[in-house]
């Protein structure tokens, strides 16, 4: 038996599990109720993500690149910048969507009326996230190198579904009064 056939497929493994573990241990690590303050889902909007949309755009590299005067190096120190600042953008994200999760789960259980299609549609909805999530870590990993742009709208959108989902939770007790 050749050794290549068994090495390879165990190398790209652990590859995949050092690529994955940080992702997933920021997607299922939870807030506490403590942690959501009431004046932070009072101003909660997802509309604040929408700039991650143009940060990577190319057209603003395409329109850099025929400036009069362009510099690769700056060309490639705003590139750096700009992927610095999405990914910024990105695990911020992963923490809000966190802590609706946790403010809509701790919402369905003291609630006295019966929710158990709204606690399956929460998960549902946190796999979708995760998968979201996933899928724009390996396009970011891709663009980095240059070989692929970075589409956020899936991880926005169920970010957005959450927190619909959040407020559209029949509570006995305002949203107002976790913890």
């Amino acid at each position: 038996m050749n050794p290549a056939l068994v090495i390879t497929p165990v190398l790209l493994f652990a590859a995949s599990l050092l690529f994955l573990l940080p992702i997933l241990l920021r997607l299922f690590t939870t807030c506490k109720v403590e942690d959501i303050s009431p004046e932070w889902l009072e101003t909660f909007s997802c509309s604040s993500y929408y700039a991650m949309e143009g940060l990577l755009s190319d057209e603003d590299f395409d329109f850099l690149s025929r400036q009069p005067g362009f510099d690769l190096s700056l060309y490639k120190k705003l590139r750096r910048d700009r992927l610095n600042i999405f990914k910024q953008y990105l695990d911020r994200l992963i923490l809000d969507f966190n802590r609706l999760h946790v403010a809509a789960r701790f919402l369905l259980a003291h609630s006295s009326r019966d929710s158990s299609h709204l606690v399956s549609r929460l998960a549902w909805l946190k796999v979708r996230f995760s998968v979201a999530v996933i899928q724009a870590h390996i396009s970011y990993a891709l663009c980095r190198f240059g070989l692929h742009s970075v589409s956020v709208r899936a991880v926005i959108r169920h970010l957005e579904e959450m927190s619909a989902q959040l407020r559209a939770i029949p509570a006995d007790n305002q949203l107002l009064s976790l913890g």
